[in-house]
Order: structure tokens, then C-alpha cells, then sequence
């Protein structure tokens, strides 16, 4: 039977499909490419805003509309959002939450055998971390290791916590063994993944503790990035770990969300700005040749024109690597949702330009600080040569001669916020 995967949403929903994807393969399944008709949907489903949800069941439609007598099967986020009536509702046969996704293939093949339906678990009843476990990366180079899931925090703005529920970890022994399997696939960099990563704790071991572990246990070549941290979350410790042991790539990326304290309060954001500048400071103080990136929301619930200029000011001032810039979306049934005040169109999108091309400037000033770079080749193009240096800024190097691995390089312009790196400027 041939099978088809659609993801909505974050880069955690991509990682799960791509555990998916592995595990019908290697039960013997077919994956249909893009204009087949397939006997199994899997729509991989998001429900972070109401565009997101709408778009979930989209896919959804689309998928029956394809195929009728497919076997459609909705899973994730929005499918735990819903109330019972809502999933009901939806045309599908088979609907998975938060939990029992690592057995997905599983319940499909049970469905197929038995006509078996599968209920949705209140979201209290989640206590213990699912292992979804990949073996191999497409790229072969940078891998994805998730080791955290769910959130406690309940901005205002997010539905995550009631849609993948309260934070919950792999045990320590099992990210290792994943690491070490990852490192024997011939990945060069590992990434740590979760919805909040920086929470990571199994009994005493933290996100710090974890990696030191990782360090000692794995192949000396293999490389570690976090992929995304609260800034409440960056402790001593951690930074004290990274500036010691090269082998922690020194990128952060740090949501600040806002750079308010108006917005920030009414987002339930644990920080005030100052903190989190002061805190910034400590790590650039620790780590000088660390680059951090953020996540901004702009057009939040009543962001006026004065709070967008103290965003905007603040971001500048604190001087991000890069931002990733949302126009705020309303999610029905989170607090903000509730609030009046919804910002007009028009004023997000020039928000949402403006950031943009501070982003932009900021990103050149902070490539401009580096002469040499550390460079993971993940792919090439003839010869073309294309991979992220260890701040996470992208690279391109020009070579006649077959390079891999992780090399040195001295770069010879920026062009469009890219290293231009060519012949003859790689260092021995």
C-alpha cells in the first residue's frame, strides 16, 4: 500500500513526520510522491493559530477529495485541540492526539487488519515521553534529536500546552544511545529538539548535564546546537559548558517574543525587558563570539504604535544575529483570544516589513564580526559548496576540489546575507 504524509506547522511536527515516515517503510509501505493517488493519508495536523487549524483541515478535505476510499488519518496538535463532537465531525478514520503518535503505524496497520477505531486521551493523562527515535537524516550531516515535548508555561497567545500537554522528557540513557546511533549513520552535527528544550530534566540531569554527557559518550567529531532555549532557561552552567567545549556550536536561538514590557505582560512572558537584556549581556560577556537569534511577534492584541516603537528600538539596541517575525494570528480558546484590541491587517504587514529588514541589517552587522569560519557542508552544486558556519549563518564555497566534514574558511564578501567563500580561501 502506498502512503502520503502532509505537515502543517513547527519544525517538532516535521521531525515526527519524518519518525513516520521511517517507521511505514520499514513495514513495507510505498511512499506515493506528490501527484499520486495513495491508499493512506497522514495528515500531520497544527493548531498554533486559526489559519493553522483551518489549513489542517484543509488537508484533510483534500485528502478525501483525492482519494475517497483512502484510509485518512489526522493526527497531532489540532486533533488533541478539539473538543469529541469536532473530531466527529471531521472525515476521517482514524484520530490520534498527543499521545500513542510513536504508534501510529501500528494503529493504521491494526485499522486496515480489524477496523479498529483509536480514541483521543485527555490531555492530564500524559505523563510519560514518547520515543520517536530516527535513525537517518536525508541530509546525512545535521540530525534532529528530540528530547522534550509539551509546555507549562501558558502564554497568552499559545494553544501548545493544551494541545501536546505538560512537559515530559526522554530518559537520558535513551538520548545517548539515539546520539551515538545518529553519529554511526555518518550525521556530523546533532540538534536538540522540543517544544521547550531548555526544560529538559530527568531526575537530576538537566539540559547542561545532559550534554556534557552527550560529549563524553559519543564520537569527538560529533557537534551539538540547541535549537531554540527561553532565556530563563541559559543558565551558568550551560554557558560555562559551551565556552569550554568547542564541540557546542555557539548559536542560541532565544524567543523574545516582544520587546516590551506592556506587550510582554499581556503575551505572560516571565521576564521584563531589562532582564532579559542584563541576562544577553551575561552570556555575550561569557561567550564573545556567540550569535543569538529571536523569535518576534508583532500586531499582538492592542500593540500600539508607541509599544511597536519600544519593540523596535529595543530589538536594535540588543542587536540579534537574526529574527524570525509572525504577524500575530488569533487562536481561538487561548487568553488572548479573549482581549480586545485585534490590530488591522495592514498595520501587521508593515510591522511585520519593517522588522524584516531590521533583520536584515543585523544579520550583515553580526557576519561582519567573524574573518574565519567554521563550516558544516551539508549539500553542493556542481561546485558549489553550501553548508552553515557555526554561528548559523549560511556559506557558500566556491571549490574545484571535493571538500566534506566540517572545515575552516576566510570569506570574501557578503552577498545577500550569505558568505561568499571562494577558491583558494579555505584555511589548512
Amino acid at each position: 500500500m502506498k502512503y502520503k504524509i502532509l505537515t502543517l506547522g513547527c519544525k517538532v511536527n516535521s521531525y515526527e513526520s519524518q519518525y513516520y515516515e521511517e517507521q511505514f517503510e520499514k513495514n513495507g509501505f510505498i511512499k506515493a510522491n506528490a501527484k499520486e493517488i495513495s491508499d493512506i493519508y497522514i495528515i500531520n495536523t497544527c493548531t498554533v493559530t486559526n489559519t493553522a487549524a483551518s489549513k489542517s483541515r484543509q488537508k484533510i478535505h483534500l485528502a478525501r477529495k483525492e482519494n475517497p476510499n483512502a484510509i485518512v488519518v489526522a493526527i497531532g496538535c489540532y486533533i488533541q485541540f478539539i473538543d469529541k463532537k469536532k473530531r466527529q465531525e471531521l472525515n476521517v478514520d482514524l484520530v490520534i492526539g498527543a499521545k500513542d503518535k510513536s504508534k501510529l503505524v501500528d494503529i493504521v496497520m491494526d485499522y486496515i487488519q480489524n477496523h479498529n477505531p483509536h480514541s483521543v486521551l485527555d490531555i492530564e493523562e500524559f505523563n510519560e515521553f514518547e520515543s520517536m527515535p530516527i535513525k537517518e537524516f536525508e541530509s546525512k550531516k545535521r540530525a534532529f534529536l528530540k528530547i522534550q515535548d509539551g509546555c507549562n508555561q501558558y502564554c497568552s497567545y499559545c494553544a501548545i500546552p493544551y494541545a501536546r500537554g505538560h512537559e515530559r522528557c526522554l530518559k537520558k540513557e535513551d538520548v545517548i544511545e539515539i546520539a551515538r546511533q545518529l553519529s554511526l549513520s555518518h550525521h556530523d552535527e546533532i540538534v536538540l529538539t522540543g517544544i521547550h528544550t531548555g526544560r529538559y530534566a530527568d531526575g537530576n540531569t538537566n539540559l547542561a548535564k545532559l550534554l556534557k554527557l552527550l560529549l563524553e559518550h559519543t564520537d569527538p567529531s560529533i557537534h551539538y546546537r540547541i535549537s531554540s532555549i527561553e532565556i530563563t532557561e541559559v543558565s551558568d552552567e550551560l554557558l560555562m559548558l559551551m565556552k569550554e567545549n568547542p564541540r557546542i556550536c555557539h548559536h542560541l536561538h532565544i524567543p523574545i517574543q516582544a520587546a516590551c514590557d506592556k506587550t510582554l505582560e499581556r503575551m505572560n512572558r516571565p521576564y521584563t525587558i531589562d532582564e532579559f537584556k542584563e541576562r544577553i549581556n551575561t552570556i555575550r560577556t561569557m561567550i564573545d563570539d556567540i550569535s543569538i537569534s529571536t523569535d518576534v511577534i508583532t500586531g499582538f492584541v492592542q500593540e500600539s504604535e508607541e509599544e511597536f516603537q519600544q519593540t523596535y528600538q529595543n530589538l536594535k539596541e540588543i542587536g540579534f544575529s537574526f529574527l524570525h517575525v509572525f504577524p500575530y494570528s488569533k487562536r481561538s480558546g487561548t487568553e488572548a483570544s479573549k482581549m480586545d484590541g485585534e490590530i488591522d491587517g495592514i498595520t501587521k504587514k508593515n510591522r511585520v516589513n519593517q522588522l524584516l529588514k531590521l533583520s536584515s541589517e543585523l544579520r550583515r552587522k553580526d557576519m561582519e564580526r567573524f574573518d574565519t569560519l567554521e563550516v558544516l557542508i551539508e549539500n553542493h552544486k556542481e561546485n558549489v559548496y553550501m553548508g552553515y558556519s557555526n554561528q548559523y549563518h549560511m556559506v557558500h564555497i566556491y571549490s574545484s576540489k571535493n571538500l566534506s566534514g566540517r572545515i575552516k574558511v576566510r570569506w570574501n564578501e557578503i552577498k545577500d546575507n550569505i558568505y561568499i567563500v571562494k577558491e583558494g580561501s579555505i584555511c589548512d
